[in-house]
């Protein structure tokens, strides 16, 4: 353990050593390569400066010479419907940036500040390096040796790159004061497809208006061509400006191909359509469909007051076909205004730029993430899992940008509480409905888990409240939501409103304050009555259990009392001790002739035999016995002791039947032990016995033995088995002597019974739970007089309390009866309190607007009681009232007149 402790320390030195020397040659690379940008940049402004001045030279000596001047080919006139690519300035905001999934270097480490501004990418996106450096194939490199340095793998692409590139041509130098274009010429015919125009070119790539010469149909062409780090040679073809940046070029156009092969498996009218795809001039084309609109992010500006609903009409299909993308195992990872277009034929949206797009990871993405800020959701920054919920983010953001003008916050932002979320149904409220800013600022959750999701959640959530605007189906199904949405509303609504009893009406106040006041005594009192009479019925069953058990277990006693009572009386005979004194052929006949009409005249007994004290079975009732010796048996042994002995259940194994056996020493004159008599008593009429008690009612007999075993039951497959594991020494007695013909003896699992059962010495009853039936029983029990055994006399507990269940169900609807009554009483006699109230509140608001007839009508004098009362005095309120406003009007008439007069005299 310590060798390894030091190991791993020596191991962490080293490296730490040697990652000092790999930064500094890392910081000396990048200051090479900045030097080298900065020479190229001045060379390419002299040369454009040489050419200008040389093409301003050859114009004035033109027209020296009158000649005709010669200009350059006009550029073509902008058409605002064709498909363009905004150069994105370090101002965008909304530029796509790389999200490192861990950070390149120690906070101790040097690092190097970008030296020129993020550099356009197709369709209005940026890549915003690591604070490694400005420049991607430096950022690569020291990924890759941070994680040579800590030990781990180097980063990979995500589809394998190639490992070189095909030699390229000689570069050819240009003339002085001219720069080779980047771009493809107008009228180069690239296969079938004659390249018109260029559309737009960005940092990794350009894009051009071509035409399929075949078709004769516009395409657009997107062309791999990062042009801070590629060049184009003479004969079109592309490579890597350095060495340095092979691996970063190869790893972009792995890039590239990934999305054009992402794009080719949609086929949806609201994603992009790719035609084909292809690799030429040693970089890749892209071949698209020509779309004529605008970016969302122009478009929207126009149309900010557009209802809800042409919204989500619009919304629709591009939900659909988002939908389309997940379900094809994809993700989009970077929604965002820009890259979203509006065509122009019929306004509809249409999903670009999948530059980002790759397959469905369950697990923390291992690469660096593209991210936009305030569109990306946290996993993209984290690297943690990826799903259709992190679409779904990006698409809220934008919603959101849509509704309020203004973007959230980044995501990491958010988290660490540096800036607070506005919920868009704050800053939008009003102007859109609450279900649709609510189902926004679902999506824009942090977590993921609490945002829908799937593109169906989520279009069910934004569509609650126009249902209409969906497919049948969809709209059925937003129903059911907000139906359900209603519903616990309601219910939480209800909820408030019982746990707030000053809100209720008054009526039910009273009715409740009634009832409680006339059922509440009730209900306590017959509580108590039914705690009573259970209790009564309780303990009457219990004893009509426990007599039960008890008059069993006498009756089974009486029989071995009976038993006990021939053992005697046959040890006594004389003919019985004569022939073992002398044994004889005559005496044996009168010995078997006096058992056999014993057993005949006794059907309780199965058979009888007379042994000698060596354990022999000299004469028997039954063939088959006599010459046996039994001297093994433990009735034998205690018999040839002079004590009487009666034995448990013991299975025969002449027959294989359960039977008990008596022995009876036989005495001589001088009181020695000559010879014992046995009898075997049938098991089947202790059987008989205990069958009775369940001839007479569903009650279940049962017998153990001193032992604990079940001796006597219903189901004879459970006899035999003890009601709790045997002691090892009581199971290996019992197994030696062969008592039950069985190897072992298996246990009930009934402990509680077999404590209160085993060893009983007075009558008893319990509850337990029975294995035998699988239900919860009751048992009165008994112990047999004169053995060991004990009877038991079981009932189930829902037959036990069926009398009991009787009794609380009467009280029940005796309660819910007189309950019914009392309601009814106390809400006529409520109606009668608030009826006259609610007309005096009526009277009351009548008199606020000065009505004195309705007022006088609502309130109606039909009782003398305290509401009587005050409604006489409301009353009489109401005629001062009247008749001080008439005096007012008069009053003021007067005066009006009086003024008159005086103005006239």
């Amino acid at each position: 353990m310590d060798r390894s402790a030091d190991r791993s320390q020596s191991d962490e030195a080293s490296q730490a050593a040697g990652a000092a020397p790999r930064e500094a040659e890392l910081v000396r690379r990048v200051a090479a390569l900045e030097t080298v940008v900065a020479l190229e940049r001045q060379l390419r402004e002299v040369h454009a400066a040489a050419a200008r001045d040389a093409v301003s030279q050859l114009a004035a000596l033109q027209a020296q010479v009158g000649g005709a001047a010669a200009t350059l080919p006009p550029a073509p006139a902008p058409d605002d419907d064709i498909t363009r690519l905004v150069p994105a300035g370090p101002q965008d905001d909304d530029a796509t940036r790389m999200a490192p999934a861990a950070p390149a270097l120690t906070d101790d480490a040097t690092r190097v500040a970008p030296t020129a501004p993020a550099t356009p990418f197709d369709d209005v996106t940026r890549i915003a390096t690591s604070a490694m450096g400005a420049i991607p194939s430096v950022s690569l490199a020291a990924q890759r040796i941070d994680a040579s340095a800590a030990g781990g793998p180097t980063v990979a692409p995500s589809a394998p790159p190639r490992s070189v590139l095909p030699a390229a041509p000689p570069p050819v130098r240009a003339a002085p004061g001219e720069e080779l274009p980047l771009a493809l010429r107008p009228g180069f015919q690239l296969f079938e497809y004659r390249i018109d125009a260029v559309l737009g070119q960005g940092g990794f790539g350009i894009t051009y208006l071509a035409t399929d010469v075949n078709l004769n149909t516009k395409v657009a062409i997107k062309e791999y061509l990062p042009g801070d780090y590629a060049t184009r040679a003479s004969d079109h073809s592309v490579s890597p400006r350095w060495a340095e940046d092979n691996d970063f070029y190869l790893s972009g156009l792995e890039s590239f191909l990934v999305e054009a092969r992402t794009l080719a498996t949609f086929r949806h009218p609201n994603i992009v359509r790719v035609a084909r795809f292809f690799e030429a001039h040693r970089t890749a084309y892209m071949v698209l469909e020509y779309e004529r609109g605008k970016p969302l992010k122009q478009w929207w500006e126009k149309r900010k007051s557009m209802p809800e609903q042409q919204l989500l009409s619009l919304l629709h299909p591009l939900l659909d076909g988002l939908a389309l993308v997940h379900e094809s195992g994809y993700l989009h990872r970077d929604i965002k205004p820009d890259n979203i277009y509006v065509r122009k034929e019929d306004g509809s949206l249409v999903l670009l730029d999948f530059g980002a797009a790759r397959q469905t990871a369950g697990g923390a993405q291992a690469m660096a993430d593209v991210v936009t800020p305030g569109y990306a959701p946290p996993e993209q920054y984290e690297g943690g899992p990826q799903g259709p919920w992190t679409d779904i983010y990006a698409l809220g953001a934008t919603l959101y940008w849509m509704v309020t003008g203004a973007k959230p916050a980044p995501a990491p932002e958010r988290q660490q509480g540096v800036v607070q979320y506005v919920p868009a149904r704050q800053a939008a409220a009003g102007r859109y409905s609450e279900a649709f800013l609510l189902a926004i600022d679902q999506a824009l959750m942090l977590d993921p888990a609490l945002r829908p999701q799937s593109i169906a959640d989520f279009a069910h959530a934004l569509f609650a409240a126009h249902a209409g605007s969906l497919g049948l189906q969809d709209a059925l199904r937003v129903g059911e939501v907000e139906a359900q949405r209603r519903l616990s509303s309601g219910i939480r609504r209800l909820g408030r409103a019982v746990w707030r009893p000053a809100s209720w009406p008054l009526a039910l106040k009273l009715t409740l304050a009634l009832v409680l006041a006339a059922l509440l005594p009730m209900t306590i009192t017959a509580y108590y009555n039914l705690r009573a009479s259970v209790a009564t019925v309780s303990a009457s069953e219990l004893r009509n259990l426990e007599s039960l058990a008890k008059s069993t277990a006498g009756r089974v006693a009486q029989l071995l009392g009976d038993s006990r009572h021939l053992a005697a009386y046959l040890a006594a005979d004389p003919v019985f001790i004569n022939y073992l004194r002398a044994p004889g052929t005559a005496g044996r006949e009168a010995v078997h002739a006096r058992l056999v009409s014993v057993v005949k005249s006794n059907p309780d007994v199965h058979l009888m035999f007379l042994m000698n004290a060596a354990g022999d079975a000299l004469v028997s009732s039954e063939p088959g016995v006599a010459g046996l010796n039994f001297k093994f048996r433990e009735y034998f042994q205690q018999a040839l002791r002079g004590r009487p002995f009666m034995t448990g259940v013991i299975v025969g194994s002449t027959e294989g039947k359960p039977g008990v056996y008596y022995a009876y020493p036989v005495f001589d004159t001088r009181h020695a032990v000559i010879g014992v008599v046995v009898l075997r008593i049938k098991g089947s009429t202790i059987s008989t016995i205990l069958d009775q008690v369940r001839a007479k009612s569903s009650r279940l007999p049962l017998m153990i033995d001193g032992d604990g075993v079940l001796v006597q039951y219903a189901d004879e497959r459970m006899l035999y088995r003890s009601l709790m594991p045997l002691p090892p020494e009581t199971l290996a007695r019992i197994v030696a002597d062969q008592r039950f013909r069985r190897e072992r003896i298996d246990s009930l699992g009934m402990p509680t019974l077999a404590r209160a059962m085993v060893g009983a010495r007075a009558t008893g009853s319990i509850r337990y739970h029975s294995t035998l039936t699988d239900v919860d029983e009751y048992a009165g029990f008994a112990p047999v007089g004169g053995h060991d055994w004990v009877v038991a006399v079981t009932e189930s507990r829902q037959r036990f309390e069926a009398p009991l269940r009787h009794l609380f169900d009467l009280v029940l609807y005796s309660v819910g009866a007189v309950g019914l009554v009392c309601l009814l009483l106390a809400w006529w006699f409520a109606r009668g309190i608030v009826r006259p109230v609610k007309r005096l509140t009526d009277a009351a608001n009548a008199l606020k607007e000065g009505d004195y007839e309705r007022a006088n009508i609502q309130v109606k004098v039909t009782t003398g009681d305290e509401i009587g009362q005050l409604a006489r005095t409301f009353n009489v309120m109401i005629d001062v009232l009247r008749q001080r406003d008439r005096e007012q009007r008069r009053g003021g008439l007067g005066r009006k007149r009086g003024g008159a007069g005086q103005g006239q005299g």
